[in-house]
């Protein structure tokens, strides 16, 4: 209960932040992104340390596996959907125990805001943040199917209009009843390309470009009869 209320203080504090600096952006910049990344999961049992042991926690495939979907909202905010497939490599870390073999999956969705907009000189820079819920399911553990309460911080590099390269770190906090020392916690890190669709223009009303053109024909014909 610590850590979920923890997690709802900052949660919270960053709503307050970033809902009233988003009603100054108008343009929507997209519609839809696509992404597809590659997934490093890091369940090696450690809270706070070995972060970055890339050799000894680090489980990850030679492939894409992560797919996501966001659906734009209004002033900076999107809705996520993710799902990703890993296994583990039993020469790795998982939950501080060697030769363990299996895989994990996940499925999650997202509220994602975005500070784009406070970069408008920089506009290939698009760092987030994002918060929700999930299901991870794994072949090994003591725990097969858990909830998770996600935090995410990430960003997309625009190399092009449509195209970027999208950097992203996951916590991911089970909610179980052995909440205080379960190992069903982890992080997840993925790296991968993101396509955006724009939004449609919208189409000028007919009926008022009709009503203009009369008007100004209108205006013509009484300068020639005076």
């Amino acid at each position: 209960m610590r850590y979920l209320l923890i997690y709802l203080f900052f949660f919270i504090a960053f709503l307050s932040f970033a809902q009233p600096a988003a009603m100054q952006r108008k343009k929507n910049p997209y519609k839809w992104m696509f992404g597809l990344s590659w997934s490093v999961i890091d369940d090696d049992g450690y809270a706070f340390s070995k972060l970055v042991d890339v050799t000894g926690s680090w489980h990850y495939e030679y492939f894409p596996s992560k797919l996501m979907i966001d659906r734009y909202i209004r002033k900076g905010w999107s809705f996520e959907g993710a799902g990703s497939f890993n296994r583990y490599n039993p020469d790795r870390l998982v939950n501080q125990e060697m030769d363990i073999s299996g895989s994990i999956i996940s499925l999650d969705f997202h509220l994602k805001y975005s500070f784009n907009r406070f970069f408008r000189r920089a506009k290939w820079f698009d760092p987030y943040i994002s918060s929700g819920l999930g299901a991870t399911y794994r072949t090994v553990g003591d725990v097969a199917l858990a909830p998770t309460v996600n935090v995410n911080f990430g960003a997309n590099f625009w190399f092009a209009r449509k195209w970027g390269v999208q950097l992203q770190t996951a916590g991911k906090l089970a909610l179980v009843a052995d909440i205080y020392n379960s190992h069903a916690d982890y992080l997840q890190h993925s790296l991968g390309i993101v396509y955006r669709i724009d939004p449609k223009k919208k189409s000028s009303n007919s009926f008022t470009k009709q009503r203009h053109q009369w008007a100004h024909e209108k205006q013509r014909f009484k300068r020639r009869n005076t």
